[in-house]
């Protein structure tokens, strides 16, 4: 019993000992490849440094994601070729060491210019009248972002399903366009069973910090638009416009009449115009190779 013990063990430590062996042995071969020697020289000149959130006191601008070249995918792709050819290298992610979900106690006040966006923000209260102004975004292909007054979505769900439908996105205003603990979870539920995929934002003008802690303890952003449309909304975008800009409008008659040419200028000044989700999304930057 004993011999057959230590014969087995002697077999296991030859059988690991064969396999460590043979795994070095494949990688040293690998490593002395030509095209994997290549690769270790050229990686980092295709490697684009992510970007953290920047903090400038009590507010955030979000990052963006990096990358860099998987060397072992790159490699597999490349030794079926036989040759490099920069086209076939395989990239992983950097995430940043800081990102918007480490920081619910900051004003989120736009995006990060590298998108070269911006974003329409409309505010409804209960007895706003938006018809029009969706008329506009769909004739100018135009997608918005809708900060909707709970009253507003319970008395007219089917307006608030066209918007859905229609790729607009609809947010969360409070009731009264107030957040209240008792209710902000209510609002978020009510537009959550009509969206299926709710982002989570709070709106305000100003600092407000029980709007901010609120908010924060229901894993919601707060945001401040980094331009508030007040009269008019040409001129005022014109004079307030940039990259990253968060531009906020009241639903008026004014509003409605300028807002062709708003839409207009922002796209002869070659920005993309998006929803507040997409243009916040901490994504990878547009300079990773493909």
């Amino acid at each position: 019993m004993f011999k057959n013990t230590v014969k087995f063990c002697g077999l296991m430590i030859l059988t690991l000992f064969s396999f460590f062996y043979t795994e070095k042995t494949v990688s040293t071969i690998k490593n002395q490849d030509p095209l994997m020697m290549e690769l270790n020289m050229i990686k980092d000149e295709y490697k684009v440094d992510a970007h953290d959130v920047i903090k400038e006191e009590n507010n955030i601008i979000p990052g963006m994601i990096g990358c860099e070249v998987d060397v072992d995918k790159s490699y597999t792709n490349l030794k079926r070729l036989g040759t490099f050819n920069s086209n076939l290298l395989v990239y992983k992610d950097i995430f940043p060491d800081q990102m918007l979900d480490n920081h619910y106690d900051k004003y989120i006040i736009k995006g990060n210019k590298e998108k070269n966006m911006v974003t329409l923000i409309f505010k409804v209260k209960y007895d706003t009248k938006i018809d029009n102004i969706v008329k506009i975004l769909k004739n100018k292909k135009v997608k918005a972002t809708f900060f909707i007054d709970g009253k507003y979505i319970e008395n007219n769900i089917e307006k608030v399903k066209y918007l859905i439908k229609n790729n607009h996105e609809v947010l969360n205003y409070g009731y009264d366009n107030k957040y209240d603990k008792d209710l902000i979870a209510w609002n978020n539920n009510l537009i959550d069973r009509i969206n299926y995929n709710n982002p989570k934002f709070c709106y305000t003008e100003e600092e407000n910090y029980d709007i901010l802690t609120l908010c924060g303890v229901n894993k919601m952003h707060t945001i401040i638009p980094s331009l508030i449309v007040k009269n008019n909304p040409l001129t005022e975008v014109k004079s307030g416009i940039e990259k990253g800009s968060l531009i906020s409008f009241n639903i008026n008659l004014q509003t409605e009449k300028e807002l062709n040419l708003v839409i207009n200028y922002i796209n002869q000044k070659g920005y993309t115009i998006d929803v507040l989700s997409k243009h916040l999304k901490e994504e990878k930057l547009n300079n990773c190779k493909k």
